[in-house]
């Protein structure tokens, strides 16, 4: 749960904002430092940790929601179906359909794929658990709808 959740964020955010944000925190600490402090660095210092308070509030939200799932479930697996309309969830909570329309991408990591939707969600699929074939139908149903978006 947690191994998705941070590949997926660092994913999205990417390296350059972990440089941005590493030139930024010198910047002001050598503007402390060297006495070069002023009204303006307070603001933007203000904005900047603003916003990163922010991300880190998405984080954490993201993580309780997913471990709020695993709390309500009696056995605490998820049984994934893919067919040619799309993919089907089933836990102890229900079932689920989604349309191979409704996904924009898949995020391939070594032990798991991010099926993302909506450009901010995602299924965790376990790597193990897929046949060759399966990833192949994945691959294709995913790419046969980004063509017709």
């Amino acid at each position: 749960m947690r191994r998705a959740l941070n590949r997926y964020m660092l994913k999205r955010l990417g390296k350059p904002f972990f440089i941005v944000v590493f030139v930024a925190v010198a910047i002001f600490l050598l503007s402390f430092i060297f006495g070069a402090w002023s009204w303006l660095l307070t603001i933007i210092g203000l904005i900047f940790l603003a916003a990163l308070a922010f991300l880190v509030f998405v984080y954490i939200a993201r993580l309780r929601a997913g471990e709020g799932f695993f709390d309500k479930v009696n056995e605490p697996t998820v049984t994934f179906q893919f067919t040619i309309d799309g993919v089907q969830t089933i836990s102890d909570l229900g079932s689920t359909d989604m349309k191979w329309q409704v996904f924009d991408e898949v995020l391939k990591f070594p032990d798991i794929w991010l099926l993302v939707y909506a450009k901010s969600g995602y299924m965790t699929l376990p790597v193990d658990q897929l046949t060759p074939e399966c990833k192949q139908f994945i691959d294709a149903q995913i790419a046969r709808a980004a063509s017709s978006h």
